[in-house]
């Protein structure tokens, strides 16, 4: 593996604001992960969390999926006022989701150690946070891949109707999962780890398993050896533990939307654009039925609240809801929103590794965690990268393209590509000609506006005539050089499959089972060791 980094613009203004430091997105953050760090620590001092009550749970927990000794060790640490924790989240997406789930995993692991040899007086944990409250099985149920026949391939879990919106937590696997073997099989090079690859990530979702178990077996499979803690917030001991938060949430409802409102027009008028959309007289917490589906709370008018579901609104009083919160916390979870406080109000978190979308949704939140008074960690970039594999690069070197270029993800790519490398002199030629022809006609116009005013109109409707036949000109050049290079053009498209699959960035399509079919079972390990720790830019990987 070769790494180094791409210079990429970044398609979020406010995380490319974040990342230069910008005095503009700096008022939207406590700290930046360049300099703050020792703010950022004195801000948890004195914060006080369930540590003991959470390092219970979480032992159970890891214990429960066969965590290694070094994840337990790190469990254990929690209880020490000293410790503190390195924490990333993500749905718990199916087979382990895209590419960059193992992106940020890689992040919290090197973020800890380098913490850790900084401020030695303190230690430092890596959690990931498992997103299984939420009920979009869409989201999580799609794996995807490139075959051997070089064609992105999709699988796809149908949902039981019976399930819509439950959340991924009470989910359980069917058969569904293992009936994608042969497709597998059929679909990747035979390799000599092609084999071990589908037993592992295949293996973790067995029939009767439950999704967020199956994620987290497959995670500590990669990751446990490092220390990596999984947490499941789905369990009632959990809710138990934070019902408070939730209780404060419904019953400061309007004041929370009024807080949030302002922060989202703050960042408005910065020239942001708010990344969480809030409706009126939305709380910031879900209400599982009786039916297990995750419902949305509303609060109305009269100080009662009123519950969203398919079928339409359900009113509940108030107090009815308060009553349900402190005796059965179990049957509510937060919002987007109020999850990373719910996190933080649990976890000594004094980092939390986030993507770009991620990082940006910190800002409009940040406002609730001083409502809330509960210290924000610092928001920390996860590694984003692109794998380029040994034919793709060879394929960009011969064609002598630039990765930024091919990853920016112009529409005309493939057409500018042909333009210069098999007919730019003759698209040049076409241009000069048709410049000389706009000069020329520009300078009869003003001979024509002064001796016969009633021409010009004639003459515009000439102009226009041959840019248009000077454009359709251009097309059919395009076309015939297509015609003549479709070699180099099934090339290039081979080289866009791969780097940026669905016009998007790799991370976000692809599955880690794919590169460990090619390349190991220990690819992952190798990416860890390379990778450096500064996770600021994008890098490129070349195998």
């Amino acid at each position: 593996m070769e790494i180094r980094a791409l210079q990429l613009s970044e398609k979020n203004p406010l995380f490319a604001d974040y990342l230069e430091n910008s005095e503009k997105a700096r008022a939207f953050y406590p700290y930046h992960f360049r300099d703050d760090w020792q703010n950022a620590l004195a801000g948890r001092g004195g914060f006080e969390i369930p540590r003991r009550e959470m390092a219970e749970i979480l032992l159970a927990q890891n214990r429960r999926w066969g965590a290694s000794e070094e994840t337990l060790n790190n469990i254990r640490q929690l209880n020490s006022p000293k410790n503190l924790a390195v924490v990333t989240g993500q749905q718990a997406g199916v087979l382990g989701g895209p590419l960059y789930t193992f992106y940020k995993t890689i992040t919290v692991l090197k973020l800890a150690g380098r913490l850790a040899r900084d401020f030695p007086d303190h230690t430092f944990v890596p959690v990931f946070w498992m997103e299984v409250n939420d009920s979009d099985f869409q989201e999580i149920g799609a794996v995807q891949y490139l075959s051997k026949e070089n064609e992105l391939r999709r699988l796809v879990l149908e949902e039981n109707p019976a399930e819509a919106q439950q959340p991924v937590s009470v989910r359980q696997v069917d058969g569904q999962i293992q009936q994608w073997r042969q497709t597998l099989e059929q679909d990747f090079f035979d390799t000599e780890f092609k084999a071990a690859a589908l037993d592992l990530f295949l293996g973790c979702y067995a029939p009767g398993q439950g999704y967020a178990d199956a994620f987290a077996g497959l995670l500590l499979h990669f990751f446990g050896k490092y220390g990596l803690i999984l947490f499941n917030p789905a369990e009632a001991t959990v809710s138990a533990l934070a019902s408070s938060l939730f209780k404060q949430s419904l019953t400061s409802a309007p004041e929370i939307l009024n807080i949030f409102t302002g922060r989202q027009n703050a960042l408005e008028s910065a020239g942001y654009a708010p990344q969480i959309q809030s409706g009126d007289r939305q709380t910031l917490l879900f209400f599982t039925d009786e039916r297990k589906r995750r419902v949305r709370i509303d609060f109305d008018e009269n100080g009662g609240f009123l519950l969203k579901s398919p079928e339409g609104y359900q009113a509940i009083a108030g107090e009815v809801l308060l009553k349900k919160c402190a005796e059965a916390p179990e049957n509510f979870s937060p919002n987007v929103a109020l999850r990373p406080l719910m996190q933080d109000s649990l976890l000594p978190t004094v980092a939390y590794v986030a993507g770009p979308a991620e990082a940006a949704y910190f800002a409009q939140i940040e406002a609730l965690y001083r409502h809330f008074q509960i210290p924000m960690p610092v928001i920390y970039p996860r590694h984003r990268l692109t794998i380029a594999e040994g034919k793709v690069h060879k394929n960009v070197q011969k064609f002598n393209l630039e990765y930024e270029e091919i990853l920016a993800g112009r529409p005309d790519f493939s057409a500018e590509f042909l333009r210069r490398s098999a007919g730019q002199g003759l698209h040049q030629s076409l241009q000069s000609a048709g410049e000389r022809i706009r000069q020329e006609l520009a300078e009869l116009q003003q001979q024509l506006a002064a001796a016969d005013p009633t021409l010009v109109n004639t003459l515009e409707k000439t102009r226009q005539s041959i840019e248009d036949s000077f454009g359709k000109l251009g097309g059919k050049i395009t076309r015939s050089l297509e015609e003549k290079n479709q070699v180099q053009l099934r090339q290039l498209e081979k080289v866009l499959l791969h780097l940026l699959p669905e016009s998007q960035y790799q991370e976000r399509v692809l599955s880690m089972l794919y590169f460990c079919v090619k390349y190991g079972m220990d690819f992952v390990d190798r990416l860890l060791t390379v990778l450096p720790e500064d996770s600021e830019q994008h890098y490129l990987v070349s195998l």
